[in-house]
């Protein structure tokens, strides 16, 4: 097969909704990018190249060009699955593995392919995960990462009530993911126009465009005249024929009726079978109406049949062109004999990820003040909670007079609002008799980095060498937009002095609640 290969970059999270998300006010995405919203994108840039060639399309069902390309069926756009860490493809997990029960939460362990040779299902359980890769004896697992967010909707958008306000939740592909693409075509001239639409080209996506979501970069990855999608092996070795789904079937009977019943289609019984059944639909954004709903055989089933059952010629036209409705939007796509192996070792992979980019110079004035109010902001709220955890542990021994945490608070309070931290030390240099109890106390707690210095010890490296700060504060500035939030000297002063007057008001609450004075 000719294919033209490229890769797609969540720049914003990306919402390809899926059917059954939920309550009318939730919407899940997919784990993978659909071809038909990959097919309706490349229209769209298609469309966009024509207009500024000075020949627009009028009308793109009619236009000879436009109609071979997307609408005929002779280009067929594959779905966009993970990239695994090595920068490969992967395909839909086959539903014939399992694993042992206690092995199904384990990153490694033996899994058993049912459809080369069946087990006992007592104690089994089907394995985790959606996408896969295939090596030699090994199966490397991949999940795609999603984000979960809130949104509110009101018609005063600053009134925030029960009966004028509408909460939405939205679970998304998170941003910065890669996934790979596939268009396949018997003409090398058709899939040179689609590369040179497609190199470096930044468009949106998906749902909910104008709230943040559905931002894409497409980066080409070459034109192979020798194309596979997975391990072709079609003879016939007088083996049962394994059928794999690499992406969801639609398939309609001979009297026109959507069905389920893939021997239908192939003409043989099949020897057993292990399916999933969908309900698949879409969106069409140019009518403004949703695609007409059907069941479905979900990516991944796997269908045994019995040697000879289906001829070499039928099993490789299966691999070429596909199987049943909708295949120029990437359904029905099939493995024959994936995996001939009964074991294989389970590993875990992460997806390929690439941070977003962005040049803080492209930001306008107002965007990169926004940029740097929002950085800060996140700033602020990952210390509160690194102030949070840094707490909870620490505790002071032997502590000083209440009178005297008192009186260091204060001190701790003014060095804030002044900006001078040498007024702590200054303090705890003019002690006199004080100061041994606070050389007699000393700074414990679990996990601690402190833990067994005295108090005395503690106050004057954490103060005055801010070790306060590196051991229980420090975090890696958040980037927002290209702008990276700035960790200045009082902010870094602020947080020591919220830290240290935490610590001291827990330990005077505790004296109190003691019965000590």
């Amino acid at each position: 097969m000719k294919a033209l290969s490229y890769q797609v970059r969540l720049l914003e999270p990306l919402l390809a909704t899926q059917l059954g998300a939920g309550e009318e006010n939730s919407s899940q995405s997919s784990c993978f990018i659909p071809g038909s919203m990959l097919r309706g994108a490349l229209v769209n840039l298609y469309l966009k190249m024509r207009k500024a060639q000075g020949r627009e399309v009028v009308d793109p069902a009619i236009d000879p060009d436009c109609r071979r390309l997307f609408f005929e069926g002779a280009t067929c756009y594959l779905n966009a699955y993970p990239v695994a860490s090595n920068s490969l493809r992967t395909l839909p997990k086959p539903l014939s593995w399992y694993v042992e029960k206690e092995e199904v939460e384990s990153d490694e362990g033996t899994i058993y392919d049912f459809a080369v040779e069946p087990q006992r299902f007592e104690g089994m359980k089907a394995v985790p995960g959606d996408f896969c890769r295939i090596y030699d004896d090994s199966a490397v697992f991949v999940k795609t990462r999603s984000s979960l967010m809130m949104h509110n909707a009101s018609k005063d958008r600053m009134v925030r009530e029960k009966e004028r306000s509408t909460v939405y939740r939205y679970e998304a592909i998170a941003a910065g993911q890669v996934f790979s693409a596939v268009i396949i075509s018997e003409n090398i001239a058709d899939l040179e126009l689609l590369q040179s639409l497609i190199d470096e080209s930044e468009i949106h996506i998906g749902g909910s465009r104008s709230a943040g979501y559905g931002r894409v970069a497409f980066s080409v990855s070459g034109i192979n005249s020798e194309w596979y999608e997975c391990r072709e092996d079609y003879k016939d070795t007088g083996d049962p024929i394994v059928i794999t789904l690499l992406s969801d079937l639609i398939l309609r009977d001979k009297n026109g009726h959507f069905t389920t019943n893939l021997d239908e289609f192939t003409g043989c019984r099949h020897i057993r079978a292990y399916q999933a059944v969908k309900v698949t639909g879409g969106f069409n954004r140019k009518w403004g109406l949703p695609l007409i709903q059907a069941p479905a055989l979900q990516a991944g089933s796997v269908f045994v049949y019995p040697p000879g059952g289906i001829d070499e010629a039928t099993l490789r036209k299966y691999l070429v062109e596909g199987i049943g409705e909708r295949r120029l939007d990437g359904f029905g796509r099939v493995a024959i004999n994936l995996n001939k192996q009964e074991t294989l070792n389970k590993n875990i992979d992460t997806i390929r990820e690439v941070p977003p980019v962005v040049s803080v110079e492209s930001l306008s004035e107002e965007s990169r003040e926004l940029a740097c109010r929002l950085a800060a902001r996140r700033l602020k709220n990952m210390l509160d909670q690194r102030l949070l955890k840094a707490i909870d542990p620490l505790s002071i021994d032997n502590p000083p007079e209440n009178a005297q945490l008192n009186r260091l608070r204060e001190v701790a309070r003014q060095a804030w609002y002044k900006g001078m931290p040498e007024l702590i030390l200054n303090h705890l240099k003019n002690l006199r008799a004080a100061g041994e109890q606070f050389k007699r106390a000393r700074v414990g707690g679990k996990s601690a980095r402190g833990e067994g210095k005295r108090l005395y010890t503690w106050l004057n490296e954490g103060i005055g060498q801010e070790k306060i700060w590196a051991d229980y504060l420090e975090v890696r500035p958040p980037r927002i937009a290209g702008v990276t939030a700035e960790i200045t000297k009082a902010l870094k002063l602020e947080y020591t002095v919220r830290l240290l007057e935490a610590l001291l008001r827990k330990t005077i609450r505790e004296r109190q609640e003691g019965g000590a004075l």
